[in-house]
Formats: C-alpha cells, structure tokens, sequence
C-alpha cells in the first residue's frame, strides 16, 4: 500500500510541475550574439576554421591591410593561428601562441572530426597547393599540434569539403590561380586514402556549398551554387543555380530543386555561393546568405572594367579621356563599396526536396566564411562583409525553442486518459492474490484480449512515431515486414506453444533449465532483461519527444512523467491490468491514426492527389529488388524482418507470458492468430500516415520545424494542425502506442527476475516476499528503463526505428537460436549451446564493426551460426547428463497431445 501511494503522488507532483511550466517557450528562431572578435582587425576571410576540444581553430586567411581593393591594394595571405577557448559562459582568445602554418595560405577547404581539423588545399600569391595537415588543439598543454596528412591527388582551392562519417568529401575548386573552374570531386578515408569520384555533373564551380545531411535514406553529400569561372569567357564569373546530390552508396549524382531566387541581378534562379551553411536535425541544411542578392553588383562592375580597360588600352593623352578614366575608377570604387549579399535565411529540406525562408540576416552578411556548431549554438566567424572587405566579428547564433499551446481541452483528453490507465491498474489491484495472479492473470484473459495486447507489445512507440517517419522520409518497403508475422504464427502454433504451454512453466526460460541446465537458463534470462532495458529507453523517449514537441515541457520531465505513469499501473495492477490497459490502448492509436488521416484529406481536398503525389516521388514504393547488401532492399528487408519478428515471438517473455495468460492452448492459438490479422491494416493505417504527412509538408514546408527529428513529424503534425481535444485524443495514443510496450516490458522482466533468480536461488521464498520482491523489482526496473530514454535524449539517434532493429538482431539472435537448438535437435547440449550463442554474440559484433552490411542481414547470419555452430559443437563435447526426453524436445505426438 505504501508502494503505491508514493507512486501515485510521484506522478501527480511531477505532472502539475512541468504541465505548466512548458508553455512559456518561444516559437523557433534565430537569435544572434557576437563572441570576441578576431584579434587580427582588419579581420580575414578563406581561413581555415573549426571546432576541436571546445575551441574555435581558425588558421591562414586573407584581406587588404592597406588599401582597398578597389583602390589597388594588395592581397596579403596569413600563416597565423588563433584559438578562441570556452570556458563555462565565456570565451577568451589564447595569447602567445607559438605554432604557424608552414606558409601562408587561404581559400582551401576545412572539415572538423572527432581527430582534429583537416586542412585540404589553399591557395596563396605564388600558387594553389595540395598539401594536408591536421590541426588539433590541447587544451591541458595549451598547444597547437600539426599532423601531416596524405596530399590531395591535385592542386585545389576554392572548393568545399564535408564529412561523412570517417570519409571527407571535397568538391569543386580551381587547380592553379586564375584557371578555370573544376567539377573535382575527390574523397579520403585513412583505409582507402585519395580516391577521385566521378566529377559534379554541369559546369566546373568554385565557393560551391558543400553540406553532408541525410536524405531519408541514408547520408548524402549535397553540392549547392557555386561560381563558374573562365578566365577565357566574355563574362569570367558565371553564377550557378543548380543543386546536386551525390549517394556515396549508389556512387550517383542525383540534380535536385535549383536554389530559389533571391533577386540576383541576371539569374532566373538564386546564388548563394561562398555562402556560411550547416545541417540541423535530420534532414535540414541552413544556408546563411550567399554572394547573391538584390544589391550584387558584379554584373554592373564587369562593364565598367571592361570600359576602363578600352580606355587604357587606346592611351589617349588628353584632359577629356583622363577625366573619363577617373569618372569610371570612382565609378567601380561606389560600386564595389555599394555591393552587399543576400540576407536570405535560407531552409532546405533534403525529404521533400523544398526550400523555405527562415528570417533575415541582421547587419551585414559573411561570405567565404563556415557555419559551425558548437554545442547548441552555431558559429560564423570572420568571412567577407562586401567585395574585398573583410570582418573579425564572429557571431554566434541560437535556434530558440518553439511556441507551442497545447490547451485545456487537450490536456483535459489527454490527463483523463492517463487517470483511466491508473484507475485501471488499481481495480485489477484488489484480484492479485498470488503470484499466478500478478504474473499470469490467473488464467482468467479471453484469447482476443490476449491477442491485442500481444500486438500492442509488439507494436510499441518505435512504430506509432517511428513508421510513420519512415514512410515519410523513405518509402514502404518496410510494410512487407508485417505479413511475415502471417508465416511465423503457424511455426509458433506448431512447433513451440505445446512446450510452453505444457510444461507449467512460468517464464520461457525455465525450458532453457529443463532442456540443458542452470547456465543456459541464466544466458536466457540475462539476454532477455538487457534487450528490454535498451527497449524500455526508446519506447520511454519516442513519446516523451512527442510531449515535449506538443505541450512544451523539457523533454527529461516528459520522460520522467512517462516512467512513473506506466510504474505506477504495472506494479498495481500486475499482468492483467497490463492487457486490459493494452486493450484500450490499441482502440485508441488506431482511433488516432485515422482522425488524422480524415483531418489531412479534408484539409488537402483531393485525396487522388495525395496517392498521385506520392505514387510520383517514390513513396509508395513496396520492393527493390537490387542485389545489395549495403542498402535496404526487398530480399533483405523481408528475410531479415522474419528473423528479427522470430526472435520475439518464440523467446520474449513479454510475448510468451501472453500465450500461458489463456485458460487452454486452443485460446492461446487464437490469440496469437488476433495479433497476426490485427497488423495488417494496422500497419496499413500507419504507413499511410506516413504518406499523408509527406505530401501535406512537401505543399507546406514551411510547417516543418528547423532542425526536427524525423522520427518528431506526427507528434509535429498533431501539435500544429489538429483541432482541440482531437491533438489530446492522438497524444494519447502516442502514449497508448508506448505504455503498451513500456509495461509490458517492465512487468516481464520482473518476472524473470523474480522467477529465475529470486525463487531460482532463494529457498526461503513465500508467496507474501515473492509479490513484494515483484513489485519492488518493477520499480527498479522501470527507473532504469527511464534512465536509459534519459541517455537517449542526451545523445538522439537518427531513425529509432532502425535503430531499435539493431538492438533486435544484437540481443534476439543468439536467443532464438538456442531455444532452436533445445526445440529441434536431439543432440544439443548445454556446452555446444552456450559455444554457439558466444559465436552468434561475436559474429554479430564482427558485422556490425567491420562490415558495411546493413542491419536487416545481421539476425541472418547470427541465427545460424548459432545453430549451425552450437550443434558442431555438441557433437565434440559430449555431455553426458543431456536432458533431451520427448516432453523437452519436439516429437509428432507433442503437437497431438
């Protein structure tokens, strides 16, 4: 009883503290600061500059000291390196610092990694150069360390250079000064070195926009703008519009939507060359900027050289030419001074392939200069304010929180929601008399309540959020995924629901004993509750994200409210107020599925061009039948869904404790034919979100929110553009989709722990110490799985659903393949098996480390040499005492009785 009143005052504190507080953030956008400026005055542009050790790196660079270009001043290139140091709140240069560059140089490219900031090319008054060195910065020794690096395969500067993850890209430039510009494309790792790729389609470009982001499907490398320049041509600079993606897996440039204009004189599109730009969240580049603009006066300025270079060229001595000449110097002088860039903020979403514009730019742009990140803010240092004019302001920019209100009708929907899942679990309180009851509902659940709450187990936050992204930003390949759930039902009716069933067991990890003996159990069960720890975190985080987007909160609180809320429910209610709740929960994620659906399709108003759009970009495309494996494509997305859905289904004890909850094996076979049939139009539903929502943000980017996580594009939707009380009722789903998973996992693994190692171990054990040991151990366990979401917040991955498939094929693999061992094959015993789970662990480790194989094919692989491997070994180490009677090993007659 103490128990459960300290839950549930935990969760009505933590609520009414952090609902309230969450609605005072501002809407998204840009707020701009300056950091210490350059100690250099006159300040630099074409430096090299990065972040490394939490510290600002900028080497090398050029300006005019002394006069003006536009009065012939002279270019003088710098060797000088400066570090700007963070220190809590403030920044301070470091002073003497000893270490140069090797010789002046500006205008190569510069990418920061985790090794230090790599330093490709340049440029200086005697030439373009190849060399490679990386910059590291000690912050205990206070030093600058060079580290020579492999020369670039030519001469370049004037390119750009991005990363992917340990590969550098490097686009574009010009190989000697004054040369024409080159479509160079060129990339380096430390295992391949210098590798030349096939050149950027169109013409040659310097100052080009180099950004690496994600495409939806996999990291890409993006080439924007650009100048060509042809010393040989009438009109040297040519400004460039176009765009282009290159798949480093495909090894294909794909053109894509031209920069929009922005009003430059002469061109249809926009120029945004030499422009500072940075990807943010997972699909958005920010380009600050550019060359281009109303006020780039190039064009004006190339007539009045080309005049003054007649006039000089004839030498006519007489007042009225010089007078002429001098008119036309102060002519190009105003007009040099006169030109400024565009102002533009300008969003690019690499899924929708779509431009935005996000706000102005305020005072005076940064050309030839880099955007950085730095924690949470993003740095412009130094860079070209007008034409031959350099700055040393470096300014930083903050992305400020979005304004959201989620209104009191829609958290009245949503805490009467949560306050039935509570009320349900403290009405099923009063019928846990036993351990039976707490663990396996007395046998009292009907096999359609089975059924459900065996597919929302399964369904969980990862595919409420994370399917709908997918099929937002990629396609539907992975709906395929669902009907092999159709050929897994029958192997689990036939081959493994007699042994579980009738072995009187209460976890699936007691057969492990049965069959070979306490360590195999041991290996079980520990795989087991590692594998829900790590899923407990995503299914806590994926709808603390959606709370956190739609009322505001911080994100952490939103955690925490989660994992007290499916606590306080589970340890009340035990295993039967977990199906009831999942029961409940599913009625309402498919209720909200299509709420939403109906809302997009009245607000579009042609539901054909919804399916038409789609159908035209690719999004509904269902295989792919390339032979890869590398990428996802049909043989390995099905094969490899079936494995991944095998392990679950036949060793999860969150999915096994469904089967024993029925009164008879018959129902149990039902149910598990419910959840087969329930996921096909379920998944349907959901896919289709995913469609629906592509199309309506591809005709609406400017909903998108700058710098979102794909897998935040429903909870986006819901918290911008559904109705009140309806955005409650679909959050609430979010939360159904996520507590239907989050309690089920707590709730079994409690039950593993207490079974197979409280009462596995402890002689002394009542029934009274074994539900207080349950309850006890749900709490514990439901802190940790919040915990874990907690870790995951702090460090976001990309697509949770793909990554949740890893953790399946790292954690289930081994697993399924010695319940197979101990199912199918007579001669298995204790020592092969074990030696086969450790070789599965390995090769799996081998994969994913060393192999560019993509995830679907790990649990093909790690299955069978599971099998294939523990059974060899069973072979060679005998074992005498092999328990492998008929009721433990499957037999004809098993499946009759």
């Amino acid at each position: 009883m103490h128990i459960r009143l300290f839950l549930v005052f935990s969760l009505l504190f933590v609520f009414s503290a952090n609902s309230l507080r969450g609605q005072t953030d501002s809407k998204i956008e840009f707020s701009w600061d300056s950091l210490p400026n350059l100690p250099l005055e006159k300040g630099v542009n074409g430096s090299f500059t990065g972040i490394h050790n939490d510290a600002l790196i900028i080497a090398g660079g050029a300006n005019f000291p002394e006069r003006p270009v536009w009065d012939g001043g002279e270019k003088i290139f710098y060797n000088q390196i400066y570090v700007l140091e963070k220190k809590k709140d403030e920044f301070q240069w470091v002073k003497n610092l000893d270490k140069q560059l090797s010789k002046p140089l500006a205008y190569g490219a510069s990418v920061a990694t985790k090794e230090g900031l790599w330093c490709i090319g340049g440029a200086n008054k005697e030439g373009i150069y190849n060399d490679v060195f990386l910059l590291k910065w000690d912050a205990v020794s206070k030093e600058i360390i060079v580290e020579e690096k492999p020369a670039l395969p030519v001469p370049l500067a004037n390119m750009e250079a991005s990363v992917i993850g340990d590969k550098i890209y490097v686009a574009g430039g010009q190989k000697e000064l004054g040369g024409k510009a080159t479509k160079s494309f060129f990339s380096y790792s430390d295992k391949e070195g210098w590798e030349k790729l096939e050149d950027i389609p169109g013409k040659g470009r310097i100052q080009p926009v180099v950004i690496a982001q994600n495409n939806g499907k996999t990291n890409v490398v993006y080439v924007f703008s650009g100048t060509h320049f042809d010393p040989d041509a009438e009109d040297p600079n040519e400004f460039l519009s176009d765009v282009w993606q290159y798949n480093p897996l495909s090894k294909k440039w794909i053109e894509k939507e031209k920069v929009p204009s922005n009003e430059t004189p002469g061109l249809d599109g926009g120029y945004i060359g030499a422009a500072p730009a940075t990807k943010l969240g997972d699909a958005h580049i920010l380009i600050f900027g550019g060359a281009g603009g109303e006020n780039q006066l190039y064009k004006k300025r190339l007539l009045l050289q080309n005049e003054l270079r007649s006039l000089q060229q004839q030498n006519l001595d007489s007042s009225v030419a010089t007078a002429k000449i001098d008119s036309i110097k102060e002519a190009i002088s105003e007009n040099f001074q006169k030109t400024s860039f565009s102002n533009t903020i300008w969003a690019y979403h690499t899924i929708t392939d779509t431009w935005t514009k996000r706000g102005k730019i305020p005072g005076k742009t940064q050309v030839v200069a880099k955007a950085l990140q730095w924690e949470d803010d993003i740095i412009i240092p130094l860079g070209e304010v007008s034409p031959g004019v350099r700055t040393a302001a470096i300014h930083k920019i903050n992305v400020t929180p979005r304004e959201t209100n989620f209104g009191w009708i829609n958290y009245v929907t949503l805490i009467a929601y949560l306050a039935l899942m509570i009320g349900i679990g403290w009405y099923f309180s009063r019928r846990n008399k036993s351990t039976s009851d707490y663990f396996l509902a007395g046998g009292r659940i009907p096999w359609w309540a089975a059924g459900l709450s065996i597919y929302a187990t399964m369904l969980s936050a990862i595919t409420y959020l994370s399917q709908p992204a997918l099929a937002f930003s990629y396609d539907w390949q992975a709906y395929l995924g669902y009907f092999t759930i159709l050929l897994i039902v029958p192997l689990i009716i036939t081959f493994y629901l007699p042994f579980f069933r009738n072995l009187n067991i209460t976890t699936a990890y007691e057969y492990l004993e049965k069959r070979f003996n306490i360590v195999i159990r041991m290996f079980g069960s520990g795989s087991f509750v590692l594998f829900q720890l790590a899923r407990m975190g995503i299914v806590v985080y994926l709808p603390a994200l959606a709370l956190s987007t739609v009322v505001g909160i911080d994100i952490y609180s939103a955690i925490i409210i989660m994992g007290i809320l499916a606590i306080v429910y589970t340890v009340m209610g035990g295993i039967e107020a977990v199906i009831w709740t999942d029961v409940i929960q599913v009625i309402v994620l498919i209720g909200g599925l299509i709420l939403g659906l109906i809302y997009i399709a009245v607000d579009i108003g042609d539901v054909s061009y919804i399916f038409s759009t789609a159908y035209e970009d690719s999004k509904f495309q269902l295989f792919d039948f390339r032979w890869s494996f590398t990428e996802v494509v049909t043989w390995s997305m099905f094969l490899g869904t079936f494995a991944l859905n095998f392990a679950p289904y036949t060793t999860d004890q969150a999915v096994v404790q469904r089967y024993l909850t029925t009164s008879n094996e018959k129902e149990a076979r039902k149910s598990i034919w419910m959840n087969g049939i329930v996921s096909i139009p379920a998944g349907l539903l959901i896919f289709l979100m995913g469609t629906f929502l592509y199309v309506y943000f591809r005709d609406n980017p400017e909903f998108l929110q700058v710098g979102m996580q794909n897998d935040g594009i429903f909870p986006l939707f819901i918290a911008d553009h559904l109705p009140p009380g309806v955005a409650g009722l679909v959050i609430a789903g979010i939360y159904s989709a996520a507590m239907s998973s989050l309690d089920s996992s707590m709730h079994s693994v409690s039950t593993v722990i207490t079974v197979d190692f409280y009462k596995r171990f402890t002689k002394a054990h009542t029934e009274v110490t074994t539900m207080k040991v349950a309850r006890w151990v749900t709490i514990i366990v439901g802190v940790l799985g919040t915990s874990v979401a907690a870790f995951m917040a702090a460090y976001p991955i990309a697509s949770l659903f793909f990554f949740f498939q890893e953790i399946v094929g790292l954690f289930g693999s081994a697993l399924a393949g010695v319940f197979m061992l101990g199912i199918f094959f007579k001669k298995a015993n204790w020592i092969g098996t074990l030696i086969g789970a450790v070789l599965s662990v390995a090769s799996l480790v081998l994969v994913k480390y060393f192999t560019p194989l993509n995830f679907y094919i790990y649990p093909l692989i790690a299955i069978p040499v599971c099998v294939i491997g523990g059974y060899l070994a069973s072979l060679i180490f005998k074992v005498e005492n092999n328990n492998n009677s008929k009721s433990l090993v499957y037999h004809k007659s098993l499946k009759e009785n």
